[in-house]
């Protein structure tokens, strides 16, 4: 019979402690910081405590590890946050001692066994435990007994997460130790380090090589490990790429990085979603790794997938930011409309808007974002932006888009035609709207104004800085009702937050008019600039009925402020 080559794992039963004591462990740039939260140290401490009051044994389920060829140390594929609070837990046992001077010698034998190991060539002490590039500094300073009492300010989430591991790491040991008199204290910690090193166990797996680790991971993951799709989609790409692993971990690790610009913690899910409706086929939130899957298999596939991962993801980060550099040498309305988009962030647009940065020359870019910005607008005012239909009309465009199958503005209008609002139902939505966010609002008048004027330079006038151009409610959200004896209560819920009743103000010390009656504010509107202010001093009472006509005359203008 031939040979076979069949890769060989290798399993050890252990307790956690142990791993620690017999190897060191590296975690790899491309995996993510530490994420535990006091929630979830406390459980773990909880059910070590638990366990330990029965003597019997807790698993704590599998580390798995790629050995490296210089000194056998173990890269960290899976097990990182509870081997990392672990350490952590046996530092608190040794600062107690150390703190209470009760016995110098184990306060040694911990740092030698379980901490670090004397790199005798080198002639300094190795740390068993090594976190990623972003964590580690701040965790050797955490791990130090002597660096505790003067640690750096923590710059990252990681690392307050990381500090406030230690505080109760801390409190869990004067806990253990309250119930005994102070000279049985090193005998009662001994044995929480026995139990560490004896009882609470996991299954250390050392995979041959990077691929067939990530495979296992995988697998696990199969079997009820609660892991996201992001590190299962990372696990997949990795094993596929075989030799070129760390070609993959570059690349992965530079997508995080850019992502880490767009403030969202579900940014690498969302993006990868985008991303796959963009240029691959349209992919639900819960069918991500699926579709991965499904597209990218072998090493040359993986590689080339990581790529265009990571290079577009510096496209799609640059969307969301007017300041990125993939907006050089664009037209400033390009840009000005892809402001207003991202105001609005309409997720279902985003994978339309990354092909179109991608794929469309300036000119017709321009045109297609001053269409999205009508469509927007559109959608948000005839309240459409919900709708599965918009998913799935924009998604199909985006990929047509990527595919070349759509190259004109006019063509991707054509393509989003079903969903788009027409005039009549826009301009019925817009005679009746109301706007509680006071951005949109600020936004709607401003256009408006524009339109009004009919002067495309006016918007340096008519600015976004609230400290400069304020938004008015004519009838006040809030009113005396004395006042206004045309509203009652209900009314004036009803109309206070209507596009009508609302205009621009410029700030100057002369014109807050708050809660006062309308006839005391007609000289304010009449001596503003903007046209749609001034005209509300033509009314010579403020009633549901004005509102009603003004909304409907600012309806008229709404056509020609975001017109398809």
């Amino acid at each position: 019979m031939p040979a076979h080559n069949i890769p060989v794992f290798e399993f050890q039963s252990l307790g956690i402690g142990k791993v620690l004591k017999l190897n060191t462990i590296s975690v790899p740039l491309y995996q993510r910081e530490y994420s535990w939260d006091s929630e979830k140290v406390i459980q773990l401490y909880d059910d070590l405590a638990s366990a330990k009051r029965e003597d019997s044994d807790y698993f704590l389920g599998t580390v798995v590890t790629i050995p490296t060829d210089e000194d056998g140390e173990l890269h960290l594929v899976d097990g990182q946050q509870r081997l990392t609070t672990t350490a952590i837990f046996i530092a608190a046992i040794r600062n107690f001692i150390a703190d209470n001077d009760l016995d110098k010698m184990v306060v040694e034998s911990i740092n030698n066994d379980f901490l670090s190991v004397i790199d005798r060539r080198a002639s300094k002490r190795i740390p068993r435990l090594k976190l990623n590039v972003d964590d580690n500094d701040f965790f050797m300073q955490v791990m130090d007994y002597d660096a505790l009492k003067s640690i750096d300010k923590p710059t990252r989430n990681s690392h307050c997460l990381l500090a406030d591991s230690m505080r109760l790491a801390a409190t869990r040991v004067k806990d253990i130790t309250a119930a005994y008199p102070k000279e049985e204290w090193v005998a009662v910690l001994n044995d929480w380090l026995d139990f560490l090193e004896r009882q609470a166990t996991v299954i250390l797996l050392k995979a041959p090589d990077g691929a067939q680790a990530f495979r296992m991971f995988e697998t696990l993951n199969d079997r009820g490990l609660r892991t996201s799709q992001m590190d299962l989609v990372k696990s997949y790409l990795f094993g596929q790429s075989n030799r070129r692993i760390h070609e993959a971990q570059t690349k992965w690790a530079g997508m995080r990085s850019v992502l880490e610009e767009v403030e969202d913690d579900s940014r690498g899910l969302v993006f990868l979603r985008h991303f796959l409706i963009a240029t691959k086929q349209f992919a639900r939130a819960d069918a991500v790794f699926s579709t991965v899957k499904d597209h990218v298999r072998g090493e040359t596939n993986s590689i080339a997938f990581l790529s265009e991962l990571e290079q577009t993801a510096k496209t799609y980060v640059g969307t969301y930011l007017s300041e990125s550099e993939i907006w050089d040498n664009l037209p400033h309305e390009c840009v000005d409309h892809a402001k207003i988009i991202n105001k609005f962030d309409i997720k279902a647009l985003r994978p339309l808007i990354l092909s179109l940065k991608i794929k469309f020359l300036p000119a017709e870019l321009t045109k297609a974002y001053r269409l999205l910005k009508a469509l927007t607008v559109r959608l948000l005012i005839a309240y459409s932006t919900r709708s599965g239909a918009i998913e799935e009309a924009t998604a199909s465009a985006a990929l047509k888009v990527y595919k070349g199958e759509i190259t004109t503005s006019e063509e991707l209008k054509n393509a989003l035609r079903k969903i788009t609002p027409d005039d009549q139902s826009f301009k019925d939505a817009f005679a009746i709207a109301t706007v509680t966010k006071i951005d949109y609002a600020r936004y709607y008048l401003r256009a408006l104004e524009v339109v009004k004027q009919d002067n495309p330079e006016l918007p340096h006038l008519v600015n976004e800085d609230p400290s400069v151009i304020t938004l008015e409610h004519v009838l006040p959200k809030n009113p005396r009702m004395s006042d206004w004896a045309e509203f009652d209560i209900d009314v004036v819920s009803r109309f206070s937050r209507r596009i009508g009743n609302m205009c621009l103000l410029q700030k100057t010390p002369n014109n807050f008019i708050g809660n006062i009656p309308f006839t005391e504010k007609i000289a304010t509107f009449q001596s503003s600039p903007f046209i749609l202010t001034q005209e509300i001093s033509n009314f010579t009472e403020w009633t549901p009925t004005s509102i009603e006509k003004r909304q409907s005359e600012l309806a008229d203008l709404a056509l020609k402020a975001w017109p398809i």
